[in-house]
C-alpha cells in the first residue's frame, strides 16, 4: 500500500471513519492518498478540502483546464499515482485522446485552445522552475484571457499537485486496482 502504515476503512473509527464515509458519498471511493494521511485526520481532512475546493468547483477555470493543469504537474514530478488519477478525469471533462498523448509524453498540447497551451507551459514552469516564474508568466496568461480568479486557481492547482506528487512518490502510494485512470 505505501511505506508507512495507513488506516483502511474498515478498521477507522471517530472523525476518520466521519470522513471516509463523506468521500465515499461524494467521490464512490476512497483513494489511497487519503488513506496515506489517514494517522492525521486534521492533515487528511485539510487535504481533502484543499481537493474538493481546487477542483470540484463552478467557479473559474473549467474542468478540462483543471485536469489539463493536474496532468501537467504529475507528468513534470514523474507521479505515476496522480498521473493515473488524473487521466480518467482528463478524458471525463472532454480532452481527446491525442492531447492526452501530448500531455503524457512531455509535448506541447498542438491543436488546443491557446489558453489550455498557455496553462500547461505555467504548469510545467511553476512545477520545474518556480523561482523563474514572473510577472511576464502573469501577464501571458491574461493576454490569453484568464482573468486573475483563473490564474490564482491554476497557481493553486499546481501548488497542490506538487504537494500531492511529493506524498505520493516520498511514500510510496500505490495506484488503487479499481483506479485503472478512471479517478476516484
Amino acid at each position: 500500500m505505501s511505506y508507512i502504515k495507513q488506516i483502511e476503512p474498515e478498521q477507522a473509527a471517530g472523525k476518520l471513519r466521519q470522513l471516509y464515509d463523506e468521500i465515499l458519498q461524494r467521490r464512490g471511493g476512497i483513494a489511497n492518498l487519503y488513506k496515506l494521511l489517514s494517522l492525521d485526520t486534521d492533515l487528511a481532512q485539510a487535504n481533502r478540502d484543499m481537493y474538493w475546493a481546487s477542483m470540484l468547483t463552478d467557479k473559474g477555470l473549467s474542468g478540462l483546464e483543471r485536469e489539463v493543469v493536474a496532468v501537467a504537474v504529475a507528468v513534470s514530478n514523474e507521479c505515476d499515482y496522480c498521473l493515473r488519477h488524473h487521466l480518467g478525469a482528463l478524458r471525463e471533462a472532454g480532452g481527446s485522446e491525442d492531447l492526452v498523448e501530448r500531455l503524457t509524453a512531455g509535448e506541447e498540447p498542438e491543436d488546443q485552445p491557446e489558453r489550455v497551451v498557455r496553462l500547461v507551459y505555467y504548469a510545467r514552469k511553476l512545477t520545474l522552475l518556480p523561482g523563474a516564474v514572473g510577472k511576464q508568466d502573469i501577464e501571458d496568461l491574461r493576454e490569453v484571457g484568464l482573468k486573475d480568479l483563473e490564474i490564482m486557481q491554476s497557481a493553486q492547482i499546481i501548488g497542490y499537485y506538487n504537494y500531492a506528487n511529493r506524498l505520493a512518490n516520498g511514500l510510496g502510494v500505490e495506484i488503487e486496482a479499481e483506479c485503472s485512470e478512471s479517478g476516484i
